[in-house]
């Protein structure tokens, strides 16, 4: 975070020696040298910039075309932009204050792996991304920012103060709508085991002097939902066939759903998927979630509607790799039960009888999980 505020500083500062300097005067290549050196003083990475050029009217603006951020010699850039452009407003400079309008920048691609070569190389694809810079005194605004990515859009406002300091605070609102979760999971993991339509509505907090302090002190809360999609992998149609015929290996399969709902929680590396619910055309569920930083996930989840499985808790386990859905004790007797007495009738008495012998059963909860992959 430091740097991107560093730079975007120095980058309204070279705008305002441009406009002071008359840059018609001055060689466009010269001035692309100066944005490339400062920028990559900001950045800690190398910033090459294929083309650049500079006009004064109506308004003083910069055009670029190609720039790229390499952190990896000869590998997948960490950032690259195909081309913008950008204005400096003159009647805010009277104030003391500076705004950069008119922000443009096209073809996107944002690598998100840690690799930059070899078949694992990761990047997110951004189509257009639009917004206005505001820095007034020791504060940074970021005023309805709005990128087009995934079919979806992503709109931002956000809001930094004081630019320096252990008391740094970091506020922002996003709204994301339409996002197509296909493409993005594949370009940004390798993984296509979630599909769906995404939407969002988020609020950001978070404080602290560097990146690390700011990623500990996290917060993010509000709703989240997608659309006529499926989860690949998870498998509660296998738990279905485990609870009837008692067999809790091997469960394996598709979640085709109406509609995924959560309100999403964030605190510093951890996740919380709380008040879930899901809409399935042979089952509903609710429960919760949570997603440690390590990877770690640890859950409940209530179903109904489905044969052999309605009315069962569902423990949640494993990583998120490698996920694992099984039944809770008290569903896993019941189940057993419920086939020992067989037909419809076997499954309503076995659930009851479950849950009571469960609850006694309940606390060994733990050993089980790790049968599992917990």
């Amino acid at each position: 975070m430091k740097k991107i505020v560093r730079y975007i500083v120095i980058t309204v500062g070279v705008l305002l020696l441009i406009v002071i300097a008359t840059p018609f005067l001055i060689p466009a290549d010269q001035i692309r040298q100066v944005v490339e050196e400062e920028a990559t003083k900001a950045a800690g990475m190398p910033v090459k910039i294929e083309s650049l050029s500079v006009s004064i009217i109506p308004t003083p603006s910069l055009s670029i075309k190609k720039l790229t951020v390499e952190d990896v010699e000869g590998g997948m850039p960490k950032l690259s932009v195909g081309s913008g452009s950008l204005a400096v407003e003159l009647a805010p400079l009277f104030d003391g204050r500076a705004e950069v309008s008119g922000i443009t920048f096209k073809d996107i691609t944002f690598r998100v792996s840690e690799q930059a070569r070899g078949k694992n190389v990761h990047v997110i694809h951004i189509n257009r991304v639009t917004g206005t810079i505001k820095l007034a005194e020791d504060t940074l605004t970021l005023p309805n920012w709005k990128a087009n990515l995934y079919v979806g859009t992503v709109v931002l406002n956000a809001r930094l103060t004081p630019l320096e300091g252990k008391k740094r605070t970091l506020t922002a609102d996003i709204n994301a709508a339409e996002i197509q979760m296909l493409p993005l999971m594949k370009d940004a993991a390798g993984q296509e085991k979630v599909s769906g339509t995404f939407a969002s509505t988020l609020k950001i907090s978070t404080r602290g002097a560097d990146e690390k302090a700011m990623q500990r002190s996290l917060k993010v809360d509000g709703p989240v939902k997608m659309t006529k999609g499926q989860f690949e992998g998870i498998g509660l149609s296998g738990v279905a066939a485990a609870l009837i015929h008692g067999n809790v290996t091997g469960a394996s399969g598709a979640i085709l759903f109406d509609v995924f709902k959560t309100q999403l929680q964030v605190r510093g590396q951890d996740i919380y998927l709380k008040e879930i619910v899901l809409d399935a055309s042979a089952f509903n569920a609710s429960g919760h979630v949570t997603i440690k930083g390590s990877g770690k996930l640890d859950g409940e989840i209530n179903t109904s509607g489905m044969k052999g499985l309605s009315g069962a808790k569902l423990m949640v386990g494993g990583t998120t790799e490698s996920p694992r859905i099984y039944p809770a004790p008290s569903s896993l007797i019941g189940g057993t039960i419920g086939a020992t007495i067989g037909g419809p009738t076997g499954a309503a008495v076995g659930s009851k009888i479950g849950g009571a012998a469960g609850s006694a059963v309940e606390g060994i909860g733990s050993g089980i999980k790790s049968l599992f992959g917990k």
